[in-house]
């Protein structure tokens, strides 16, 4: 039988290939669908993204611009009333939204084929061991 920390490090092997496959399906790597979920959550700076990511300024560059080349944000410029104070904010379009709205609905097809064979009761004890292993992670 495998060790704790082996099973989750398979599962979030797992996890990560299907989640490539879902982004795939809507037409986005994996990076740039979590940024695009960032900047559907208002944050559209690259200065706020890149701290939030945790990304530097070039990588974070190349992902915008392939977001925008394939319709997915488009970007503004905005002056904050200084001489050379511009900066760019990004949001995203019809086609972004319709891309994150297809991943929220496979992500619940999969949750539900995952934990089809669940009892209730089973989810919400598998819940809070995961929550109590997270607190003792933090806790670390």
């Amino acid at each position: 039988m495998k060790s704790c920390i082996e099973s989750l490090l398979e599962l979030e092997r797992q996890y990560h290939e299907r989640v490539v496959g879902l982004t795939r399906k809507v037409g986005l790597t994996f990076a740039e669908w979590q940024l695009l979920v960032n900047i559907d959550k208002k944050v559209a700076t690259q200065e706020k993204l890149s701290m939030l990511m945790q990304l530097n300024v070039s990588t974070l560059s190349r992902q915008l611009a392939r977001l925008t080349a394939k319709e997915f944000v488009v970007k503004s410029s905005q002056d904050e009333g200084k001489p050379g104070r511009r900066y760019f904010v990004y949001e995203v379009t019809k086609k972004g939204t319709g891309a994150i709205f297809q991943m929220k609905k496979e992500f619940q097809n999969f949750n539900e084929k995952l934990f089809r064979h669940w009892s209730k009761e089973e989810q919400d004890l598998l819940k809070i061991l995961l929550n109590r292993l997270n607190t003792s992670m933090e806790r670390i």
